[in-house]
């Protein structure tokens, strides 16, 4: 691997690592369940996502059609599995929403199947806007059906309709 390849590989690493740490961060804390994040951050990653796969020429490599496929299934079945990890429950007229440690699991197994990915780009030689739209996309995807699982969730505790409902929140 060429050493600005192997820079722009480090450089990515740190910046998904600090992402992940602050996400972690976040759905490990107790807060109420509110539609526009659920929404927001999957269609923000999967928009940046397609972006970066627009660039590409994906049509004239199987390997990445299969790399991305494969990224994009990994990245469904480990959010509804992490889905199914989070602490849903209702409390004073809102449903609150907290990741468990089953939900730290579920990450550490993600990232452990997910980093040989960005190595497999490289090595391969596959541009890195290509490494980094397949990667946004699966995120995108596991964060949707993560979202979708806690979301059914949340529905499924017949709670009065008017507590999960999108949130007043200007941001």
């Amino acid at each position: 691997m060429p050493p600005d390849q192997f820079v722009g590989l480090a450089v990515n690493v740190v910046v998904y690592l600090a992402l992940i740490a602050f996400v972690l961060y976040r759905q490990m804390m107790a807060q109420p369940l509110r539609v526009r994040p659920l929404v927001l951050l999957p269609a923000v990653l999967g928009l940046f996502g397609l972006q970066q796969l627009a660039r590409q020429s994906l049509a004239a490599d199987r390997g990445r059609v299969v790399l991305l496929v494969v990224g994009l299934v990994i990245g469904l079945g480990a959010g509804l599995w992490r889905g199914t990890t989070f602490r849903v429950w209702p409390d004073a007229g809102r449903v609150m929403v907290k990741g468990t440690a089953m939900t730290l699991v579920t990450w550490a197994v993600l990232i452990v199947i997910r980093l040989p990915f960005a190595f497999l780009g490289y090595a391969a030689n596959h541009s890195q806007g290509f490494v980094v739209g397949e990667l946004l996309l699966a995120l995108a995807v596991t964060f949707a059906a993560q979202n979708a699982v806690i979301w059914a969730r949340a529905k499924g505790l017949n709670v009065d309709e008017t507590i999960v409902r999108p949130s007043n929140r200007k941001w």
